[in-house]
């Protein structure tokens, strides 16, 4: 399991989008930030609420040359279903949670047969260059868009 944290470089990755096209962290270095929005399986409240305060600002994402992209644990027509229903202008990568694992999303708690599962709710802000430059865990969904927007407003 990789550690990632925040002036490292970004594990790189591989995965497929509700573009139907492979999305590699590598291909996209030197284009535009990148705000990777980690949803625990693009269904429920809490993923729409942040997914689609994320799409009411994509003007202002634009503005700072910054790209969202959210990945999920879900298969490519079910995030083509939640892209679909709420509108939303950023691609979505299926995750089978091996990259959630690589970034410390998803994590296990407590040990042997008592061990579980758990979200942690992260956004991560890449620069141009794919370095870790800002990490947000366990986030408040109603401000968490400004956070990343205050983020990038300090200049990457």
């Amino acid at each position: 399991m990789a550690t990632v944290s925040e002036g490292v470089q970004a594990p790189e990755f591989q995965l497929t989008s509700t573009e139907d096209e492979s999305f590699s962290l590598l291909a996209r270095r030197g284009r535009a930030n990148l705000v990777l929005l980690f949803l625990d399986n693009a269904s429920g409240a809490t993923d729409t609420e942040i997914a689609t305060s994320f799409r009411d600002a994509s003007d202002i994402f634009r503005a700072v040359r910054g790209t969202v992209v959210g990945i999920a644990r879900a298969e490519v027509d079910e995030l083509k279903a939640f892209q679909a229903a709420n509108s939303l202008a950023f691609e979505i990568l299926s995750d089978d949670g091996a990259v959630a694992a690589d970034y410390g999303v998803r994590v296990r708690q407590g040990f042997g047969p008592f061990s579980r599962e758990r979200f942690r709710r992260s956004t991560f802000l890449l620069d141009r260059t794919g370095v870790v430059r800002r990490i947000f865990r366990d986030v408040d969904a109603r401000e968490h868009v400004n956070e990343v927007l205050a983020a990038l407003d300090e200049g990457l």
